[in-house]
């Protein structure tokens, strides 16, 4: 193929948007879609591209795509980060993500938790992605009770303390970094009944 080596560029690109492409490589949109069709590029979801040989575990590539579609102060938080941990039984039909609180998004695939609560604690980085640490995590879920169930919350909470997957004194000292103390001692007495 006469754009073979320029297909294999996108390779270190990791996952792309169409526009990235075009930017980073001077490449058209219909060069693009040639591509897409031949197999030198996938086309992971609308706007999304990336090398047939760029190596992920494919139960990862929903969460780099959430994570590249809603950007850097992105996180993948939620019930599926408690289905993550093994906080909960029941995968969530959706991928849950942070996001700052002027960021709406309405998608079949995605659920967003719009939070003015700092994208620089508790998240962390993960080769391809980004997802909420346990704390946060449990944080978020008994702060977002309402949307997730104050019983999946709670359980989740329980869980994580008597598996020993955290402790009352990271999940103290998170509250405080996150400005959610509040949050966390409405529901303590719940937690360890």
């Amino acid at each position: 193929m006469a754009y073979k080596a320029e297909s294999d560029s996108i390779k270190t690109l990791g996952i792309v948007t169409a526009k990235q492409i075009q930017k980073k490589l001077g490449i058209s949109q219909p060069t693009l879609s040639r591509w897409v069709k031949s197999g030198e590029v996938l086309k992971l979801s609308h706007g999304f591209y990336v090398h047939p040989g760029f190596k992920i575990p494919p139960q990862e590539l929903d969460y780099a795509v959430a994570c590249a579609k809603f950007g850097p102060r992105s996180a993948v938080g939620g019930l599926t980060a408690l289905f993550h941990y093994g906080l909960t039984e029941h995968p969530p039909a959706q991928v849950w993500v942070v996001v700052p609180p002027l960021q709406a998004y309405s998608n079949k695939y995605y659920r967003t938790l719009r939070t003015k609560t700092s994208p620089l604690h508790g998240i962390d980085n993960i080769h391809h992605y980004r997802m909420t640490n346990i704390e946060r995590t449990i944080l978020e879920a008994l702060k977002f009770a309402t949307k997730l169930g104050p019983r999946v919350a709670i359980t989740a909470a329980r869980t994580a303390l008597k598996e020993g997957k955290t402790t009352e004194k990271k999940l103290g000292e998170m509250a405080k970094q996150l400005k959610l103390r509040s949050v966390f001692e409405k529901y303590w007495e719940a937690i360890v009944a």
